[in-house]
């Protein structure tokens, strides 16, 4: 009998996951800001070269390449102790806040000032093989840190031993939010809606390429996440009529295409977008991350809903994690863990783990699904009630 290496163990745990069957133990994965990092490198006297992923030893991890519509290196502007301000492949200006507590990129001007800008902007070659081979400094990869990364494809050769890959793309919505700005998009969805449909179109066609190269070059991957953010914590951005005239086929395209390479299909979309939920299972979406708790989302409740027709990652509730007590933080993953019955659940914050949350709550919550996260689940009843979370040191069940 063959022995599994790791990634083949965690790659068999993530499929398992998300076709909701009960694997071994639940996955965990999560995202990190650069502050937390550095935060947790200093606490726990790390390495600067120590990687948090294999420190852990989490499941997923999710490998983008160079997505820019232009493969460019930022053309900076400014730059002093506080502040990067630069202009990127996608022909925005983004400012970058520099130092402790920074948030992400925020953006001062956008490429297409109107919709008449929409049929002379350009997507440069998807199968440029410096997307996949040079080293990465594009919007996208440098999150809240203005760095170099490895290529995608040294990435990947780094990683693909021991953990199960993901690579990513975006959605229409979300190039629109980089080359247009949200003011101008919203606008144009009422007053130019033909001419954006027809460049939503062509930025399908851009990032079904750039997912087909990823699947074509690297064989590990195990599925692919569409970067879309549609909503904010009271509901959709717009009305869900607009996002199915305009954006649904282009999901419903993305899904068909990836398929072909028998993959899973990862929908990323912070706040509270469950009004389009059936129609990205319609889509071909497999599961929807990441569930943010303050939009209204709980995780064990959407299971309930949507059984074994949609799997679910993340749902921690990341505010418990930066002002709770040890004993709030159990209670929140025994609750949460409730959605790992019967599988469908990789466990994870409920958005990504920024700068401000302690280092060793972060720990105890990875080492509680290290505990309790084990099949067949045995969770204590007394500390797995609903709560809500009022304010950093009271959680009130009801």
């Amino acid at each position: 009998m063959s022995i599994l290496s790791k990634a083949e163990v965690k790659k068999e745990r993530v499929l398992k996951a998300l076709n909701h069957e009960e694997p071994d133990k639940v996955p965990i994965t999560d995202s990190f800001w650069t502050q937390f990092t550095k935060n947790w490198l200093k606490k726990k006297g790390l390495d600067k070269d120590v990687d948090i992923y294999r420190y852990y030893d989490l499941d997923l991890l999710v490998i983008n390449p160079n997505m820019d519509p232009k493969i460019k290196r930022p053309e900076i502007i400014k730059r002093d102790k506080r502040e990067i301000i630069y202009k990127s492949g996608w022909g925005s200006v983004v400012k970058m806040s520099l130092g402790q507590g920074a948030a992400m990129p925020g953006y001062l001007d956008f490429s297409i000032k109107s919709a008449h800008d929409y049929e002379k902007f350009e997507f440069e070659d998807p199968t440029d093989i410096r997307r996949y081979n040079d080293i990465r400094q594009d919007l996208i990869n440098m999150g809240d840190n203005f760095s170099q990364l490895p290529s995608y494809m040294d990435a990947v050769k780094a990683y693909k031993e021991d953990f199960c890959l993901f690579g990513g793309v975006c959605e229409p919505n979300e190039v629109l939010t980089r080359v247009r700005g949200m003011q101008g998009h919203f606008m144009d969805i009422m007053l130019s809606p033909e001419k954006l449909k027809a460049f939503a179109e062509r930025a399908t066609d851009f990032m079904i390429e750039i997912g087909r190269q990823q699947l074509e070059r690297v064989s590990e991957l195990t599925g692919m996440v569409i970067w879309g953010d549609v909503a904010y914590d009271k509901g959709m951005l717009y009305s869900p009529r607009i996002w199915r005239k305009l954006y649904f086929p282009c999901i419903e395209r993305m899904c068909k295409e990836f398929k072909r390479y028998n993959v899973k299909i990862i929908y990323h979309g912070c706040g509270n977008a469950k009004e389009i939920y059936n129609d990205l299972i319609a889509a071909g979406v497999d599961c929807y991350n990441p569930l943010e708790v303050k939009s209204g989302l709980d995780v064990v409740k959407l299971k309930k809903e949507y059984g074994k027709r949609l799997a679910f990652w993340g749902g921690i509730d990341v505010r418990v994690l930066i002002n709770g007590t040890r004993k709030d933080i159990k209670k929140e993953i025994l609750y949460r863990l409730n959605a790992a019955k019967g599988g469908g659940y990789i466990i994870a914050s409920d958005h990504s783990i920024a700068g401000n949350v302690p280092s060793e709550n972060y720990e105890y919550m990875v080492n509680l699904v290290r505990q309790y996260g084990k099949y067949p689940l045995k969770l204590p009843n007394k500390m797995c009630d609903k709560y809500d979370w009022l304010d950093k040191n009271n959680l009130h069940r009801i």
